[in-house]
């Protein structure tokens, strides 16, 4: 199983938002003086479009910047698509490319060992619900998970751009990319199933859902963009 690649179309859709929000804006400041349309509703199509794109670049920063330095990320990529189908929450912490952060090390010593090869099975049994590892994170180093139910440091923050409270898993996803930039950190909502990036303390967030072709959970699945209606 393989991810699925940057297209062209992709790359084609970001240069188009870019350029549908410089258009809105334009627009907005020739009519600010005619009084012709609704400002506020103008400003919140901007918004939308803006959310749009930070979901395209996120997976573009994703792809293209983070993929290449990360052993196993197959397996993450496919327990991620299941847990945002199926709406379970995950926090996972992954090492970039052999960098030994110290952070991460003294983090991942407040979970239980696994000190196992990453696979889908042994993410999707952690992080079932119910579990006793599964509000905890998972730290992964060289494509081995080090070890599960880790404590991270929470964030003060206690709300998004978006104005919208952020739950525990948020907050330590936050504060763990807060302290350190040697690592992924990617977060799974349990409400909605929104996959996201915390990058030097900002949520990101990166969509995704099943291949078509799945047909039963597990089996050929990876992340994808889907367009947000």
């Amino acid at each position: 199983m393989t991810l699925c690649h940057l297209t062209r179309d992709m790359k084609a859709s970001i240069r188009s938002k870019m350029l549908e929000i410089n258009k809105m804006i334009e627009m907005i400041m020739e009519t600010i003086d005619r009084g012709q349309s609704c400002m506020l509703c103008k400003i919140k199509d901007i918004r939308e479009s803006a959310y749009e794109l930070e979901v395209l670049a996120s997976y573009l920063h994703f792809q293209s910047s983070l993929l290449p330095y990360i052993e196993g990320m197959d397996e993450i990529a496919q327990a991620l698509a299941v847990f945002s189908k199926n709406r379970h929450g995950a926090l996972i912490v992954v090492e970039k490319d052999k960098v030994n952060d110290p952070v991460l090390s003294a983090y991942s010593c407040t979970g239980v060992p696994i000190d196992a090869k990453v696979s889908f099975e042994l993410l999707h049994s952690i992080f079932y619900p119910g579990g006793p590892l599964h509000d905890g994170a998972v730290i992964i180093k060289e494509g081995k998970i080090v070890s599960a139910g880790c404590i991270l440091p929470l964030s003060k923050k206690k709300y998004t751009k978006k104005e919208k409270r952020i739950g525990t898993r948020h907050k330590a996803a936050l504060g763990m990319s807060e302290i350190t930039n040697d690592s992924l950190v990617i977060v799974v909502s349990e409400e909605t199933g929104h996959v996201s990036l915390a990058i030097n303390g900002v949520i990101h967030p990166i969509e995704v859902q099943l291949c078509d072709n799945l047909k039963e959970y597990g089996e050929n699945s990876f992340p994808l963009i889907k367009n947000k209606e």
